[in-house]
């Protein structure tokens, strides 16, 4: 099927008559595992995803598998994992500026407005204040080291 229309924002809606669409619109059910709805639906728990089964929110409320769902997702294994807690430690240095922490960090695919595709970071050991630069390009770094060794 072929057809025009105005485009409205960045859409283009259809303006059929209900005969063109009976004459070239198919609509087909597709059955889905519960592992699909839970993905697409933002990983949630098993109660959650039984409920909208149930109430026919992911489709057929006749599914015969709402009564028994049964989720084996890795990412939600690995994000309940517990992580080991950092030791406190002392803090090495005695004054500010005696250690400080450079990291840089490319931000790509997502280009910012400005085009900054990096950023670099300055963490003062001593007194955890941190600095954050945006730069175009990674030979921007240098220059932005100059400016901290200036403003200390």
């Amino acid at each position: 099927m072929i057809t025009k229309g105005p485009i409205v924002g960045c859409l283009f809606p259809l303006l059929l008559s209900p005969s063109h669409v009976s004459n070239y619109v198919a609509c087909n059910v597709v059955q889905c595992d519960n592992q699909v709805w839970h993905r697409c639906s933002g990983h949630p728990n098993s109660h959650v995803l039984r409920v909208l089964l149930k109430f026919g929110f992911l489709g057929n409320k006749n599914l015969t598998s709402s009564n028994n769902v049964i989720i084996d997702c890795a990412s939600c294994k690995l994000s309940k994992n517990k992580t080991l807690h950092f030791s406190l430690h002392k803090t090495r240095t005695t004054k500010p500026f005696e250690l400080v922490y450079i990291d840089v960090w490319d931000i790509t695919p997502v280009i910012s407005h400005e085009h900054y595709r990096y950023f670099v970071t300055f963490i003062d050991d001593f007194t955890c204040f941190t600095w954050v630069y945006f730069l175009r390009s990674k030979s921007e770094i240098f220059f932005m080291f100059k400016a901290i060794i200036a403003l200390v």
